[in-house]
Parts: structure tokens; C-alpha cells; sequence
């Protein structure tokens, strides 16, 4: 408190409105630590005015969620809201260009902070008012929070989110995001100067506002063309009707979304026709009984194992799911998750009215990053043409382990393009070992014995079907990159998966690190290659490790793999939670195929149904082996056998055509023939 004191009268003497402000704002910070309140509220309103009578948003924004939680904290309900609610409308209208200078890490860890205390204080709003519809509101606030901080990551790794777009208009958005950068920097600059000059920070101001108008109108015509832009870059948050019309639209699923706080957490139950708050535990505690259950969950079974994952999985289900028990009687649960929930395959869960087993037993369980983003899959899937092609996989590619064994082969370096039943292939015998340790070493890596069997058996199940498959030395980064994604209704991708959770840019999928010559290539499809790509299939799967995982960042869930892959044009995402047993994966994955393409069941219901085949196996039973795949993302929609097309739909309608022909003369020959038989009688 001295120092930051002695520090605002050298500012003031020097007339750094800016500094000072912060310096006040800082200050006031000290005495809430203190619990010193009317000091520190006095001292943030003084760093208030400071901040709007220089258009500061980024300060402005920190010092009204200061201000909200300092209220919060007594129980000044209303105020707080007030305050909160302020901080949220100016955080959402700042735009891309930050400012160097801010007190975001200063007052909170993350932007999310302020959606989750807005949360926390119309929650506690609706526990002393039940009728005026603060948990409504409470939900929608937790719906905007979702998603913000995604693009931040984006940017900070300099991945191209407008890769799909003309390169123009993509080199377009750069530029303008760039110049907003450099204008904001420039505003800091002159806002810090001991003399402001307002002539030229009003004609600063004024370059903003056109370049801002600019970068809006691009950024429009990009999602026109690819809506999931938006999603990431100006995530919309839908409203509690909204989704229950549009997103929840029978009556047989029920949306769980959970937000949690400090020493109060809450879940809503939402449905077509109903909605419903509980209260739950703090974060830290679920968090804890979570990873609990992920490590068991995770690692193969042993002599104790069984008992351990049931008392730790019960522990947990009674936290999250009995206060809500009258809600789970709906056979489709989506999973909004928060913290570790994001780690936990809910369809091990023991729900509080099912006497027979885990949750997958009686529900299909689909995950979700929000129930906006849910919708807004739905509606990009309604926009786009049917796809030409069934299915385009890739798979047991080759590495420099077992490159010997595949370099004799003959065809192993070609892509398939089949139509019907594949004949049978060589096979090799070298036995699966998954990656070790955290560093992404492409001469460790080893061949997974049973991903060509998972590839046959999908190729056999899509007889008569258009598929694409590449594997072997043709399943490499290159060819998925240049393969033309939108003509396929499914991606499969069978390989290893390599996460680093601390930084979930360096994740992705490994395929071919050699070519036919025995050369290394680079066979690392990292986060920035999957945000890159056009692919607006309705289903991908990622039969690898750990492949639904990624960095837990708050408000986001996990971003890695899945989440690039929905923003590549995916509808529906099936991935893996922990490194998945080769050979049980090879039989869920044909079971899977099985209820999708032959029973028509939607991908939801074929993985409900594939993982309670697998459980019922005596030596998979444990649910390290069934358990580990989830599907994020839509839910609703069959894949539907592909029509004919090219020379063979042409061919048929040719045969067809002529059938008719010749019915039809024969049919006018016979009355002809008829009338003359009785011209003559």
C-alpha cells in the first residue's frame, strides 16, 4: 500500500492519468486482501472514472469484475450483478487487438472468471428470489462464458483460422487484425504519455472505428462461407428457449450443463419442456473425486482395481448426479462437463434410479462443448449437399519400426479407392506398444497390430459404398491434407495418438513417418493441420490414444483434437479419453460400423450399443476397455447409405431405363397383338 501510494503521486505529478489508474486500481486490490472494503471500494471507484475518461476497455473490464466481486463478497446481490453484468457487456465489445497493458492477470486468472462470478451471483440471486428466474439467467450466462478463450489460444499460436477461405480474403483478415493490434499499442502509447495529445488520440480513435468496421465485415463474409469461424472468433450464445426449441427437440434427452465455483457449484437440467437448477459441491472437491476416478478408469485393471473404480465412481455419481435424479429418466443424457468432469466418460456413471448398471446401459450418453455450439453443428450440417462418398479412412501407417516388414509389399504405397468387398491383405505380426514418455519421437514409435484388421472390417461393412482407403505408406500427412474431404460423409483415422496436455498445440495424430524409400517424412498432424482443414463430414473417429483429450482451460473444456475437428466442418466427433487397448478397439470399432451401417442406428446409439457388447465380455468387462471412446457433438442423425455415382449411378439408371423400355414395348406389343387377334375373331 505504500509503495503503490508513493507511486501514484509520481504519476500524478507527471500526469499519467493511465498509470495512475492502475496504480489506484492496484491499490484497491491490496485493501479487498486486506478486507479493508470501503477503502478498496473507494479505491476502485477512483480507478473506474480514471478508466472510462480514457476509453480504456481491457482496464475498465478488470476493474468492474473487481468491483462485482468485492460486492459479491457482501452479499450486495443486486449491485454486484450490476457491476458483473457491465464487465461482461464491455469484455464481449473488445475487440481482437489487445492492449499491452491491463489488469486482467491481475484480477482474475481468465477472462472466464467474470461469466463464472456472474453465475455465482444470479444463482445466489435465485436462492433468495426462486421465482424471478435467475437460474435462467445464471444458465445463459454460463452458456456466453463458453468459448472465449479458445481463440485467444488460437492466435497465440498463430494458427490460421481463416485457412479455408480465398487466400485474399484470408490474407485480408490478417492484415486488419494486425493494424488493430498495432492501433491499440499505439493508444496505450499515447494514453501513457505524461501530455496527452486529444487531437491525436481522437484521430487514433477514429482509425479504430473504421478499422474495426472493416475487420467486422470481413470477418461476416468468412462466416457466410464457413459458419464455425464464428463459433471460434465470435462465439453467439444461444438463449434458454432457443435451445430448448431448437437444440433439445424431443422428449426423450435431458442437457446436463455443470458450472463450477469456489464453494458452491451448480448444474442445470434442462429439457424440451422443463428446466431445473441443483447446487453441488465446490470445485475443488468434484475435481478431486473426478481424477480419482480417471486414474483408476485409466490404467489396465488389477486384483483391486474393480473395487476401487466402484466406490470411487459411486462417490462421484452421488455429488454430481443424485441431487438430480428425477431428471435422468430420459433416454439421452448430453454432458455440458466442467473441470475434471471433462476427463469422465459419464456412461460409466451410476445414475440414481438405474438398478442395472452403469448409465450406457439404459441411456445414450453424447457430450457436448456447449449447448450453443451443439446447435450451431446442427445448423452448418442442414446447410451442406450430401456427400458423394461413405467413408474415407486412414490407418496402420508406417514407421520406422516396422518399415522393413511393409518395404517389400507390393501396392502398400497406393490409395484404394474401393467399391465392394476388399480382398484379403498381408498382415504383419509386430506387437502394439504405445508411445512412452511426453516428447513426440517419431524412431520410438510402434506399429499398432490391429489397426489393419480394424480397417478391413470397415471396408467389408462398407461393401458397395464409395470409400477411400489409405494405409500403409499411403496413410501419410500429406495425403489427408490434400484428400478432398467434403465429397465423404465419414473420417476414420486408426493410429497413434500423442497428447501434451500443458500445450495442446503440440498434440495431434502420427501418421507415415517413413515414405516407400525408407526416407523420414513428416508424419505429424498437429492442431493447426486439423484447424486447417475443410472437412464438414458428419462423423469422425479417432481410433487412437487419448484423442478426446486436451488442455483443460477454463470455460473451453478441452482443447485439442475434437474441438479442431468440429471446427474443420465435423458434426459429430468420437474420440478416446485414455490409451485405448489395440485389440478391443479393433472389435468396438467393427461393432460400431456394424450398428451404423448395416442397422442404421445413429452414431450415438451405435457406440451405446457397441460398448455394452464389449462390457458384456467376461475379459472386457472392466470399463478401461469399453469405456474410453465418447461422442461430442450432434446426435440426431443417421448416415445414410450413399447413392451411386460417376459411371456406376449413370450405368444403373441406363439399365434401369432400359428394363422400362422394354417392359413397355412388350406391354404394347401384347394390347396391339390383342386388338388384331379380335379384328380378326
Amino acid at each position: 500500500l505504500t509503495h503503490y501510494q508513493e507511486a501514484i503521486t509520481l504519476y500524478q505529478a507527471a500526469d499519467d492519468r493511465m498509470k495512475t489508474a492502475r496504480a489506484t486500481a492496484l491499490r484497491g486490490q491490496a485493501f479487498q486482501q486486506q478486507g479493508k472494503i470501503e477503502p478498496a471500494r473507494a479505491a476502485f471507484l477512483a480507478a473506474l472514472d480514471g478508466f472510462r475518461s480514457l476509453s480504456d476497455q481491457f482496464n475498465l473490464g478488470a476493474t468492474l469484475y473487481a468491483l462485482g466481486q468485492l460486492e459479491l463478497n457482501q452479499d450486495r446481490l443486486d449491485l454486484a450483478e450490476n457491476y458483473l453484468q457491465e464487465s461482461i457487456r464491455v469484455t464481449e465489445n473488445v475487440r481482437r487487438g489487445a492492449q499491452v497493458t491491463d489488469l486482467t492477470s491481475s484480477f482474475s486468472a481468465t477472462v472466464y472468471d467474470r461469466y463464472e462470478l456472474l453465475v455465482e451471483c444470479l444463482m445466489r440471486q435465485q436462492a433468495a428470489h426462486p421465482d424471478r428466474g435467475f437460474a435462467a439467467q445464471a444458465f445463459e450466462a454460463s452458456e456466453l462464458g463458453r468459448g472465449r478463450s479458445l481463440a485467444e489460444l488460437l492466435r497465440a499460436t498463430d494458427t490460421n483460422l481463416s485457412s479455408r477461405v480465398e487466400p485474399e480474403l484470408a490474407q485480408h483478415e490478417r492484415s486488419l487484425r494486425q493494424m488493430l493490434r498495432v492501433k491499440a499499442e499505439q493508444q496505450a502509447e499515447l494514453l501513457g504519455q505524461s501530455s496527452i495529445d486529444k487531437a491525436a488520440l481522437d484521430a487514433l480513435k477514429n482509425e479504430q472505428a473504421q478499422l474495426e468496421n472493416e475487420y467486422g465485415q470481413v470477418t461476416d463474409q468468412i462466416r457466410q462461407r464457413y459458419p464455425a469461424f464464428g463459433e471460434i472468433v465470435r462465439p453467439v450464445a444461444w438463449t434458454l428457449r432457443e435451445i430448448q426449441t431448437q437444440v433439445l427437440s424431443d422428449d426423450q434427452t435431458v442437457l446436463l450443463e455443470y458450472s463450477f465455483g469456489e464453494d458452491q457449484s451448480y448444474v442445470w437440467a434442462v429439457t424440451r419442456t422443463s428446466f431445473a437448477s441443483y447446487e453441488l459441491p465446490g470445485r475443488a472437491q468434484i475435481n478431486q473425486a473426478a481424477q480419482r476416478v480417471y486414474k483408476l478408469l485409466s490404467q489396465e485393471p488389477g486384483a483391486n482395481t474393480a473395487t476401487e473404480l466402484n466406490a470411487a465412481s459411486e462417490e462421484l455419481s452421488r455429488m454430481i448426479l443424485a441431487p438430480l435424479a428425477g431428471q435422468l429418466n430420459k433416454s439421452r443424457i448430453i454432458v455440458v462437463a466442467d473441470g475434471a468432469l471433462h476427463y469422465i466418460p459419464f456412461q460409466i456413471l451410476l445414475g440414481p434410479t438405474d438398478k442395472n448398471g452403469p448409465l450406457v446401459a439404459n441411456h445414450e450418453v453424447v457430450d457436448a462443448p456447449s449447448a450453443s455450439i451443439l446447435g450451431e453443428l446442427r445448423n452448418e450440417a442442414a446447410r451442406r449437399r450430401a456427400p458423394a462418398k461413405l467413408l474415407a479412412a486412414f490407418g496402420d501407417p508406417i514407421f520406422q519400426l516396422n518399415y522393413a516388414a511393409n518395404k517389400d509389399r507390393p501396392g502398400s504405397d497406393q490409395v484404394a479407392q474401393v467399391q465392394g468387398p476388399e480382398t484379403d491383405r498381408w498382415r504383419h505380426v509386430l506387437r502394439d506398444i504405445e508411445l512412452n514418455g511426453d516428447t513426440f519421437d517419431p524412431s520410438v514409435i510402434k506399429p499398432l497390430f490391429h489397426a489393419e484388421e480394424e480397417l478391413t472390417n470397415i471396408s467389408k461393412l462398407a461393401t458397395g459404398r464409395d470409400l477411400l482407403l489409405a494405409s500403409k505408406f499411403s496413410a501419410s500427412r500429406e495425403q489427408l491434407l490434400r484428400t478432398d474431404l467434403t465429397q465423404f460423409a465419414i473420417l476414420h483415422i486408426a493410429t497413434h495418438g500423442f497428447l501434451d496436455p500443458k500445450r495442446p498445440e503440440n498434440s495431434g495424430l502420427v501418421l507415415s513417418t517413413v515414405d516407400r524409400e525408407g526416407k523420414p517424412q513428416n508424419g505429424f498432424v498437429g492442431l493447426q493441420d486439423i484447424y486447417g482443414l475443410n472437412a464438414p463430414v458428419d462423423l469422425v473417429v479417432l481410433s487412437a490414444c487419448q484423442t478426446g483429450l486436451g488442455k483443460d482451460v477454463r470455460g473451453e473444456g478441452l482443447i485439442g483434437l475434437t474441438r479442431g475437428f468440429m471446427y474443420a466442418g465435423a458434426s459429430t466427433v468420437v474420440a478416446s479419453l485414455w490409451k485405448v487397448d489395440d485389440e478391443v478397439t479393433a472389435e468396438l470399432m467393427k461393432q460400431f460400423y456394424i450398428n451404423m451401417l448395416q442397422k442404421g442406428m445413429t452414431p450415438a446409439a451405435a457406440l451405446r450399443g457397441a460398448q455394452n457388447s464389449i462390457r458384456q465380455r467376461p475379459e472386457w468387462s472392466a470399463p478401461y476397455y469399453w469405456a474410453a471412446f465418447t461422442l461430442q457433438g450432434e446426435y440426431r442423425e443417421v448416415i445414410r447409405p450413399v447413392q451411386a455415382s460417376g459411371f456406376a449411378a449413370q450405368y444403373g439408371k441406363i439399365v434401369v431405363g432400359g428394363v422400362v423400355l422394354v417392359m413397355l414395348l412388350g406391354a404394347a406389343h401384347w394390347v396391339f397383338g390383342r386388338r388384331g387377334r379380335a379384328a380378326t375373331v
